[in-house]
């Protein structure tokens, strides 16, 4: 069970120490920066490092690619792997925009002997998986509203380094980066959205930059409203706020409410929510249980191992390629609605 981590960032960082907690070997490692990326394939114990992602599609013990690059890069590279017959897993947001998410699509339906996923990882936790199966036994009764809330700090100050989170040419911004996340959740929960009012704002105007301030075009904040096929919503995501508050998602029924917070599971009982979080099935390393991402990478570690093993069933909680252009269309309906002001925006299913 061999993969190619296409990525030094998140990849090193959590990837790396998430899929060999779940007993896989990653046997190749990409960057941009040859040395760097050779330094940190030695650090890390990993056999091949190169700057050329085309070098490990050749490679007959890589099983599985993880993309885990600016989106703009995204679909050559997908594309590129399921033609030389790997396994795929993307980073979100999945793409640029639908046109370039629908030729993954295309893509994935043609080369159907390997699986293509999409990196929300965030399903695979038993929190969520209980959740989807809370609305989907009825008891809840009809969806009435929900609330996606995304408040941190991470990009407050003004003196940290630009980089392409900064660029909207290369896919940067708060909405693509966890808004993507947001509206996978809300959609593997509850369904559909079916149209969106969005705002994006970037308050951060500039950044250093190697060679002096650099202009910021990605958003740092936005809000959208959506419409789902009965029930209404709001979405809040900043990267400059004042404190960082926990990441959660509020849902409100005829009887009752549910809430996802940092990957936890509170149901309402009365007017107080009470943790009804499942017991965790596998082992998280302590250095990874510090949020749900980390969490949710070594779940997906382990059913990545059970579908590179033949089991496709492992997978059957996984964001594919589909559900990945579901999101995409959604953002892209949210900067036509912010770009035109034109408030509601349908989205084409």
């Amino acid at each position: 069970m061999s993969i190619a981590i296409i990525g030094t960032g998140w990849g090193t960082r959590v990837q790396i120490p998430a899929f060999r907690a779940a007993g896989l070997d990653v046997v190749a490692l990409v960057g941009r920066d040859r040395a760097k990326t050779e330094r940190l394939a030695q650090d890390l114990k990993i056999g091949f490092a190169t700057n050329d992602w085309r070098e490990v599609l050749g490679r007959d013990d890589v099983q599985l690619v993880s993309i885990i690059t600016p989106p703009n890069l995204h679909r050559e590279m997908a594309i590129a792997a399921l033609e030389a017959g790997k396994h795929v897993l993307c980073e979100k947001p999945m793409a640029m925009n639908v046109e370039e998410t629908q030729a993954m699509v295309a893509a994935a339906a043609a080369q159907s002997q390997s699986f293509a996923i999409i990196d929300h990882e965030l399903r695979f936790l038993p929190s969520l998986q209980q959740a989807r199966q809370h609305v989907q036994s009825g008891k809840l009764g009809k969806l009435h509203h929900l609330e996606g809330f995304v408040s941190n700090g991470s990009r407050r100050d003004p003196s940290r380094p630009w980089t392409w989170w900064a660029d909207a040419t290369q896919g940067g911004g708060v909405l693509g980066a966890l808004g993507s996340h947001m509206v996978d959740t809300i959609q593997f929960l509850f369904g559909p959205i079916t149209a969106v009012n969005g705002l994006t704002h970037t308050f951060i105007r500039e950044r250093p930059g190697d060679h002096g301030p650099q202009p910021v075009t990605a958003d740092d904040f936005a809000a959208l409203q959506v419409q789902l096929q009965d029930a209404i919503g709001t979405i809040t995501l900043s990267s400059v706020a004042g404190t960082n508050e926990p990441t959660r998602l509020t849902a409100h029924f005829e009887h009752g409410a549910l809430r996802i917070e940092t990957g936890r599971l509170l149901l309402s009982e009365g007017d107080t929510f009470v943790d009804a979080t499942p017991t965790d099935t596998v082992d998280v390393p302590a250095k990874l249980d510090e949020s749900e991402f980390p969490r949710g990478s070594v779940y997906l570690g382990h059913a990545l191992k059970r579908a590179l093993a033949g089991d496709r069933e492992a997978l059957a909680w996984a964001a594919t390629f589909a559900d990945g252009d579901r999101v995409q269309r959604v953002l892209d309906a949210a900067r036509r609605s912010n770009e035109t002001r034109s408030g509601w925006v349908e989205i084409q299913q």
